[in-house]
């Protein structure tokens, strides 16, 4: 049995035979069911490859990928996706602590890099309460983790449609990071500080914001092969 990486790579390359029609509407069925946090995602690639090797045989008759799948696509969609395994939990847990490990360790890196440069023109405040610490990274992890199934959510209300229009998905999400980064700040304001200073060192940051990236990648790898 072919795994999961195997698949994907092979569904990359042949999926380029298809013309731009058929491409444009498989390309949506496979966003639709990688984005769905319900499917197992090793029987979901197979069941994409499948779906891949039927346009394939249609398209060489001549045919196109909307006479296989009707005039609902989105239904079509679903139906298959209900007879899918569904996808265990201790699987979907690395996938949400990957994108956290990224989200944080890019962050770590960026506020490293912002208190160099401003170290070189003005004072910068090298500490920061516990209280801040925490006021800002527990809202941060709680709205990043809602804010990756609001954003695959906008992602596939964009799908299956003739004329697609991404113009009300961004305006959305930007609504979501806009006003997620502006409660942050209110409570932030509002928490008076307490607790220890913690000192902020520009290269500690980017240290620790390399390492978490790193175990990132290693928990992805792990998630991928297993």
């Amino acid at each position: 049995m072919k795994n999961t990486k195997r698949l994907i790579d092979e569904n990359n390359q042949k999926r380029k035979l298809l013309n731009d029609e058929n491409l444009e509407l498989y390309e949506d069925f496979l966003t639709y069911i990688r984005t769905d946090f319900r499917v197992a995602e090793h029987e979901g690639e197979e069941l994409l490859m499948e779906l891949l090797d039927h346009m394939l045989e249609v398209q060489h008759e001549g045919r196109t990928a909307k006479d296989m799948f009707g005039d609902d696509p989105k239904a079509y969609a679903e139906e298959i996706i209900e007879g899918l395994p569904r996808e265990k939990k201790r699987k979907t847990i690395p996938f949400f602590a990957t994108i956290l490990f990224n989200f944080f360790g890019f962050g770590a890196i960026n506020i490293g890099i912002i208190y160099l440069v401003l170290s070189k023109f003005i004072d910068v405040k090298e500490s920061i309460s516990l209280s801040s610490l925490l006021t800002i990274f527990l809202p941060v992890l709680l709205t990043s983790a809602i804010g990756v199934k609001v954003i695959f959510s906008l992602i596939r209300s964009t799908l299956f449609q003739e004329k697609k229009s991404h113009k009300n998905a961004y305006w959305k999400a930007g609504l979501y990071g806009g006003g997620s980064f502006a409660i942050i700040l209110l409570i932030a304001w509002l928490i008076p500080d307490f607790g220890p200073a913690v000192q902020i060192v520009w290269w500690i940051n980017i240290l620790i914001g390399l390492l978490l990236i790193l175990l990132g990648k290693l928990l992805k790898r792990q998630f991928n092969t297993n």
